[in-house]
This record gives C-alpha cells, sequence and structure tokens, in this order.
C-alpha cells in the first residue's frame, strides 16, 4: 500500500509532541470521525507534562486508556491502565516513547502496577524497557526475547536520523535495558487485590501467543489487534518464518478456534476495547470476525481486496489478501497463514 503524507488525510489537532509525517495506512473515514471527537472534544482527557507524548481517558472509574501516535505510520495505538484495589494492572507499553512509569505515578499515585503484552510487536512491547517483569501468554515469550536489542527502533529513523514517518526527540526513547520476561498459560489470573482479577486469554493469529485480558468487574474484554474497528485491517494475520516457534497459530484458522471459545463466554463481557481504533464495541464485533474466518477457511480464494506490500522494508514486496467483516474493516491474511500447517496456493 503507498505512503501518504499528512496532506493526505484529515487534520485531528494535537497537543502531543509527536509530528506525523508520513502515513502508510489510508484514512478509514470511520476512524477518523470517531478519533477527532474523542481527542477533540472529551471531556475526561488529561495530557501530563511528564510525558508530552500521551493523552489519558478515563473510560470506567478505574479505567484508564493512554493513547499515543505512531511512531512507524501505522494505527495509534492504546494502552490500558486498570487500578485494583492494591494495585494496578498495565495492558501494553507502547512504542517507548515518553516517561511511561511518570505517566502512571500521575494517574494512580505510588501504587505497584503489573504489567503484560497482548503481544511483541514494536507498538505494543517496545516500552517494556521501563519495568523490570513483563508477563506475555507463554507462545509469545520467544518473540518477545528476540526483541531484547537495543536496535529494534533503528528502523524508525532514515540515513539522516530523521524519523521515517513521524518527527520526535529520539532521546525521549527508553534506555535500552534487559527485564524478566514471565510467559503465562492461558486462563492465568493476575490478582490486584481482594477478589479482583484480571484473567489472560490466548487469542492468536496476529502473532503466536497473542493475548487478550478479562476483566470481570468491569465486564471488558481486552481484545489487543483482534477486533480493531475502524482500521483499514481488523484483523492481520500474516504468517510467520518458518523458524518461528508456534507458527501455526497466526493463522486465520487457529484466530477461529480461539476466537469461538471466546464467543461462548460472552455473559462474561459486554464491552470490547481493542488496541487501535475505536473502543468500548460489543460482542458482535467478535461475532462478525468469527463469521468472516469462517468465509475465508471455506475459501481463502473469494476476498475483496488484494494488496502487495512490504512490512519489513526489506524492498521484497508480499501479497495479501482481505476479506470484509461486517461494520468493521477487513480480516487480512496471505497463503500461508490460513490453515494450521499448511501453505495454499491462492492465485
Amino acid at each position: 500500500m503507498a505512503e501518504q503524507d499528512t496532506g493526505r488525510q484529515r487534520f485531528i489537532n494535537s497537543p502531543l509532541k509527536t509530528k506525523k509525517r508520513v502515513y502508510r495506512e489510508v484514512e478509514n473515514p470511520l476512524w477518523w470521525a470517531y478519533t477527532k471527537i474523542l481527542r477533540e472534544h472529551d471531556k475526561t482527557k488529561k495530557t501530563y507534562a511528564v510525558n508530552p507524548y500521551a493523552e489519558v481517558y478515563q473510560f470506567r472509574t478505574n479505567l484508564f486508556g493512554i493513547y499515543t501516535e505512531s511512531l512507524d505510520g501505522m494505527g495509534d495505538p492504546w494502552m490500558f491502565l486498570i487500578e485494583g484495589p492494591e494495585k494496578a494492572f498495565l495492558i501494553d507499553t507502547g512504542f517507548g516513547i515518553g516517561n511511561l512509569p511518570g505517566l502512571l505515578k500521575e494517574i494512580i499515585g505510588g501504587k505497584p502496577v503489573i504489567v503484560a503484552n497482548t503481544h511483541a510487536h514494536f507498538d505494543h512491547a517496545y516500552g517494556n524497557f521501563w519495568f523490570d517483569k513483563v508477563y506475555c501468554h507463554e507462545y509469545e515469550a520467544p518473540l518477545l526475547t528476540s526483541k531484547m536489542d537495543p536496535h529494534i527502533w533503528d528502523y524508525l529513523f532514515d540515513e539522516t536520523g530523521r524519523g521515517r514517518w513521524c518527527d520526535f526527540d529520539k532521546a525521549d526513547l527508553v534506555p535500552f535495558r534487559k527485564y524478566e520476561i514471565c510467559g503465562v498459560p492461558d486462563g492465568y489470573k493476575f490478582n490486584l487485590g481482594g477478589d479482583y482479577e484480571i484473567e489472560l486469554i490466548f487469542l492468536p493469529g496476529h502473532s503466536p501467543g497473542h493475548a487478550a485480558f478479562l476483566d470481570r468487574q468491569n465486564r471488558i474484554f481486552f481484545a489487543g489487534d483482534d477486533a480493531c474497528v475502524g482500521t483499514t485491517g481488523i484483523m492481520g494475520i500474516f504468517g510467520a518464518p518458518e523458524d518461528t516457534p508456534y507458527r501455526e497459530h497466526v493463522t486465520v484458522e487457529s484466530l477461529r478456534n480461539e476466537l469461538a471459545r471466546v464467543i461462548k463466554r460472552s455473559n462474561e463481557f459486554d464491552g470490547v476495547f481493542p488496541s487501535h481504533g475505536i473502543v468500548d464495541t460489543g460482542v458482535i464485533v467478535l461475532s462478525n470476525l468469527l463469521e468472516t474466518c469462517d468465509k475465508v477457511l471455506e475459501n481463502p480464494k473469494n476476498y475483496d481486496i488484494r494488496n502487495e506490500n512490504d512490512i519489513g522494508l526489506t524492498g521484497s514486496k508480499s501479497v495479501f489478501y482481505g476479506k470484509m467483516v461486517s461494520m468493521s474493516g477487513y480480516l487480512i491474511y496471505s497463503a500461508n497463514s490460513v490453515y494450521m500447517g499448511r501453505k495454499i496456493a491462492i492465485e
């Protein structure tokens, strides 16, 4: 998909220190309208001097959404902070730009924070270096371990040292230091004090050990990069290299199997909060995604869109297909990310 300069997309007023220059995704009108209203008019929105790269929204009494702008031209990521009686729970850490621990202290004081990743991708896990320990699903631990590298941010900059897609102060990136990665199984519960628990739920597809989180007290399902409404790809399943541990779970089939299991538990939650785009949607978003997964598995050749894209800045092109998800976006897949254990020929 061709890159676009900021003049090709409509303006949203932002107080943040990041200044976007190039988009790698086309503008989605649904996302734009929602985001403009939220960012320019929401009465709970706060910014803090300690971190000029984040906007904070209070979605529930004890639930805060931390909005940051993408550093690589893709969708802007959310982080979510849940305050329990004794501890807080942080879902994802973003790109690692700005003082995240300082921001958390401004929001909840000195309360201890448990940190967990939905998955290991740059826009969700590169801020992990602020913390001593980070949790993830056990299948995601190998991928997260591979990111333990001081050069993981190099792709953000061109040969002159300027940001490829966004202007920001390089000195504001978190300093690299090793931290403990704690992989846990599906169903693992994090106690925030008393009977307040957050449950990790295995929901693969986008990555081998992609995880969602269930907050029963708030009746919220945090879907990570699954079920993103108002983005070009509601769910990107691009496949994985052959040497990737648990690569069979980077498939539509694996997502479909686990998604069906989640929907059977939909009496436990009302709101769905993905990590990009529109938040506080309903269970119907998951049901529509499941329906689309079934359509792809039945006939992968019956796609709605086809794109050639270089997602790794290698200069080589890969072909991806998209099947429309009702009221959302597209389920994106490739020839090696449809079925578990086998690659197919789509064309």
